[in-house]
């Protein structure tokens, strides 16, 4: 992932965005058959070997990595030191847990050659300490994914590319304060594939090619004597310029081919080292010939690797905002598009004996803005994603850029407190949620009670923290559904003199994170005349509590901006940003619009249409309300 998202990184911009909380567990659960390795475990220095349940052999399995590798590394007396690596690939999946990574830090670089770099602190986020990765590992999650660009951290030096050792020390710094937490730890070559590496010709003599081989063999070598639970990962979403999908995967075999060789002949503990090999811009749907260059290696320390940041339109707000929303007029949606891209790497890896790591995962919309997403709709994104990770045991690594825990305060905490705690919570298990949206929409007193259906996912619901039930609610458990008792609501409301958010309402539930349902008074939103240029449009506003969900742009019959040539509706924080006082509009949507009067439709989550009228006249832009 780069410094935001690139667009490169974007998988598939119509149909996938598999270019970012969650767990990674054994394969315990649904109708899956054979989700996690039927192997048997030996007693240390006993005989007979006793067959053990999944759970059991999980628990076992980081239970002694922990002990293992608690107090140091494999350089002081860890668990390194050419001891023999007993792990399969799937089994070092299941070890793996669930993951998160470190982004934005290490892998943060300014590609203007003639800036001074400012090293992992280059994207805004401060310097890595051991109190965060001691944080993450308290925060339950067992592994962690170290991405690192090279580029403007090596020099070439008589034909070779030597990397900066002071770099090297500090990165191995971190990957060894990760290893005393008892994480299991990805080393990974990340930014380095879309800023020269995709300019690769495919001739071996190249200085890419070169390039990238001299970097593994400083890179191998450095880390040989890790312990098991450091993997190698060889390049984060390749991808190569022009010719065809053939010729780009002979290419990307020959790079994963390149550091898979280095890395075996390198010595140490290498030998056997898990070496995680990425698909075609680690997408799901190229997943086949990975799995051959795999089979054709018969090595059992070999993990495969795809991303999945989920159906972009959804992901990355491009008007699509309910998890369960229909996105095309076969009723695709986010959730059943990823049930396909879990199932996919399911049957193509996992049951051919080949552990999946899912390297990040997460929501698009971060990389534009913290407030893009629903966020209702974002934790059901992650609780169901996990569910899938359960049942085919797969491993989530969820994409952090600084937008998920605090780095800034040092005190290491969600900033979503919510996102915080689904993730938490769907380590374990399932969670509870309303079936529709997490807000409830009040425009005048309610004349009649409210009903809440909800989605139980195998639990029971319990109470709504601080109501009595019989007098301000009531449920009923044939079907799931909460009612609001229309006198407390009005209650509520008339104690609210403002519009906006006048009650949360915490639903608690026999196991799983709570959901918190919010009630929010509104009336008609106001817009204001604007008038300024392409580079940018502010459209003073008053919400009156209603929130945005999305717009269209049309010039006359026809969608007008960015993606109107295959798609209906903007960008959120992207094509525009919503403010609390104000509309804007990017340069971004100007510069793709056409010239004329333009008309905004803009839709609120209450159900309210306003239509905006835009004049675009070369680089001048004026609006009016109608």
């Amino acid at each position: 992932m780069r410094k935001s998202k690139p667009i490169v990184s974007i998988l598939c911009a119509a149909a996938l965005a598999v270019s970012a909380l969650s767990a990674c567990t054994s394969a315990t659960s649904g109708n899956v058959q054979e989700t996690s390795a039927q192997t048997e475990s030996a007693d240390s220095g006993k005989e007979g070997a006793e067959e053990k349940d999944e759970q059991t052999k999980k628990e076992e399995i980081q239970e002694e990595k922990g002990a293992e590798n608690a107090g140091g590394s494999a350089t002081d007396g860890g668990i390194g030191n050419k001891q023999p690596f007993t792990l399969t690939s799937r089994e070092y999946v299941e070890a793996m847990g669930h993951g998160w990574n470190l982004g934005n830090s290490f892998d943060g670089v300014d590609t203007d050659e003639s800036e001074e770099d400012k090293g992992e602190t280059e994207w805004g986020n401060p310097t890595v300490t051991r109190e965060l990765i001691h944080a993450i590992k308290e925060q339950g999650f067992n592994s962690i994914r170290i991405p690192m660009t090279m580029f403007k951290r090596y020099t070439e030096e008589n034909g070779k590319a030597v990397v900066d050792e002071d770099w090297l020390a500090r990165y191995k710094e971190v990957v060894d304060w990760a290893v005393e937490e008892g994480l299991y730890v990805m080393v990974n070559i990340h930014h380095d594939s879309w800023i020269w590496l995709k300019y690769w010709d495919g001739d071996k003599e190249a200085e890419e090619y070169v390039r990238f081989v001299q970097l593994w063999e400083q890179l191998a070598d450095y880390f040989k004597d890790e312990p098991e639970q450091v993997c190698f990962e060889t390049i984060n979403e390749p991808d190569f310029e022009g010719e065809s999908d053939e010729e780009k995967q002979e290419k990307l075999d020959a790079i994963n081919l390149a550091a898979y060789d280095v890395i075996r002949a390198s010595g140490g503990n290498n030998a056997e080292r898990m070496i995680v090999i990425p698909t075609m811009n680690t997408n799901h749907e190229k997943c086949d010939p990975l799995l051959k260059l795999i089979q054709d290696l018969d090595d059992t320390h070999i993990i495969a690797t795809v991303h999945y940041y989920g159906e972009w339109v959804f992901s990355a707000n491009l008007g699509i905002t309910g998890f369960d929303e229909a996105i095309d007029d076969d009723g695709k949606t986010a959730r059943t598009a990823a049930d396909s891209a879990m199932e996919t790497v399911y049957k193509t890896f996992t049951q051919n004996d080949i552990g999946v790591v899912i390297g990040e995962y997460g929501v698009l919309g971060y990389d534009q803005g913290e407030k893009c997403n629903q966020p209702g709709e974002e934790l059901k994104y992650y609780e169901y994603v996990n569910e899938l990770a359960r049942k085919y045991g797969l491993c989530l690594m969820f994409w952090d850029n600084g937008s998920g825990i605090d780095r800034v305060s040092g005190k290491y905490e969600w900033k979503k407190s919510q996102v915080g705690e689904m993730l938490w919570a769907s380590m374990e298990g399932r969670s509870s949620y309303a079936a529709e949206l997490d807000t409830l929409y009040f425009g005048e007193e309610a004349e009649e009670d409210v009903l809440v259906a909800l989605t139980l996912n195998g639990n029971t619901f319990t109470e709504i923290e601080g109501l009595t039930e019989g007098e301000e609610y009531s449920y009923d458990e044939s079907t799931a559904t909460v009612t609001l008792s229309k006198d407390y609501i009005n209650k509520m409301y008339a104690e609210s003199s403002r519009e906006g958010r006048f009650g949360e309402l915490v639903f608690t539930f026999s196991s799983g994170a709570d959901w918190t349902e919010k009630l929010v008074r509104f009336k008609t939103p106001e817009f204001k005349e604007a008038s300024g240029t392409i580079e940018g449009l502010t459209i003073p506003a008053d919400y009156h509590g209603a929130d945005i969900r999305r717009i269209s742009a049309f010039s006359g019959e026809e969608h007008t901006g960015p993606q109107s040539s295959w798609w209906k509706y903007l960008q959120n924080s992207e094509a525009f940003d919503v403010e609390d006082d104000a509309l804007v509009l990017n340069n971004s949507f100007f510069n793709e619009c056409a010239e004329g009067e333009i008309k905004l439709v803009i839709e609120f989550y209450d159900g309210q249409i306003k239509e905006l009228w835009l004049t675009k006249d070369g680089d001048k832009v004026s609006v009016k309300a109608k």
